[in-house]
């Protein structure tokens, strides 16, 4: 119950600051100018633009599995991928697409979490290092904050993304230190499988996955650049700045349901100092979430909806064929071989 006055709570903020963003807008800008002047050529792109947006991720997900499971399917992890969307769109900051592991009925889910931490913290790297790039280049350039403003937060965050860096490309020692530390705890099954993922995982792999996320955050850039352009005129490193400095603030502001409204006024901020229309930015950013979001996330649905059958289906198997004729007249006595049939 709690969970739910969570997620309604949370759904409620982000519509309330989209309609607060709206009617602020509404007031400087004509929002109705913006939409009536829409290049829909652009929209159209963008929305093509989440095939290698997907794409990306899949490829990424899928070389993580492999590792430790060489039979996976594609079709398994495509699934898996989707049903992490729809996770991550009710939850902040996207932490539900950690419940990956939740797909897989005949793997080690604990395992499985593990490879999808290492997945989500490849992209946040990314982010995090575009985007206090970025900040710097905003502070230096565009005054947006003072110095020691800017030093205050940056740079302390700056060091801790070196430290995220030097651990994502040093796995095998990460592994070990994690399994004493482990060891001196007691930790036990399942949480010691978490630190399996990283078994076999080499700088090497480090390479290639944070490749794949650094090459998936460009067409992101690019996606709300696309979008931008079709309401207004902006230049790409503009945008770049923009856009990596609004997907880093944005992480630390997990607030509201799929960071809608937090994601539109971040983005606005951002790309108002280079006097981009507000009104712009607003339907691009929205547009984003739709495409970008909720649209992977609702046909994530079919995944979960598949899933909750395939558990019902093992809670309650199908009686034998000698009983089917007893089950019509009376409840027969289920014993213990029925119910881990």
């Amino acid at each position: 119950m709690k969970n739910k006055w969570m997620y309604w709570l949370k759904l409620v903020l982000g519509i309330g600051f989209v309609i607060m963003l709206y009617l602020e807008l509404d007031r400087r800008d004509s929002l109705d100018d913006a939409l009536r002047a829409t290049d829909w050529f652009n929209i159209t792109i963008c929305a093509f633009l989440l095939i290698p947006n997907l794409y990306l991720a899949f490829l990424k997900w899928f070389y993580l599995l492999r590792k430790r499971f060489p039979d996976i399917r594609q079709r398994e992890v495509f699934g898996s991928l989707l049903f992490g969307y729809t996770l991550g769109m009710i939850t902040p900051g996207r932490l539900g697409e950690l419940a990956r592991g939740l797909f897989f009925q005949d793997r080690d889910k604990a395992v499985v979490t593990g490879l999808n931490i290492i997945d989500k913290a490849a992209n946040q790297i990314i982010f995090f290092t575009l985007g206090s790039f970025s900040l710097w280049v905003m502070v230096l350039q565009r005054k947006i904050w003072s110095l020691q403003q800017t030093a205050t937060f940056l740079i302390p965050a700056m060091l801790i993304i070196a430290v995220l860096w030097i651990i994502m490309f040093h796995p095998v020692r990460v592994r070990r230190f994690l399994y004493r530390l482990a060891q001196r705890r007691k930790i036990k099954a399942p949480y010691i499988n978490v630190i399996t993922a990283l078994d076999n995982f080499t700088g090497r792999d480090s390479l290639k996955v944070m490749g794949l996320s650094f090459i998936w955050s460009l067409v992101v850039v690019l996606q709300y650049h696309v979008l931008v352009m079709a309401f207004t005129g902006v230049s790409l490193w503009n945008s770049f700045q923009a856009v990596t400095a609004t997907l880093f603030v944005k992480t630390l502001l997990p607030i509201t349901f799929g960071d809608l409204g937090i994601r539109e006024g971040i983005a606005i901020f951002f790309y108002s100092q280079f006097e981009i229309s507000r009104a712009a930015v607003f339907y691009a950013s929205l547009l984003v979430f739709l495409i970008n979001f909720l649209i992977p996330a609702v046909s994530g649905t079919y995944y979960l909806f598949r899933l909750r059958e395939y558990q019902e289906e093992k809670e309650l198997p199908p009686l034998p064929e000698v009983l089917y004729e007893q089950h019509e007249t009376s409840t027969p006595p289920v014993n213990s071989e029925l119910k881990n049939d």
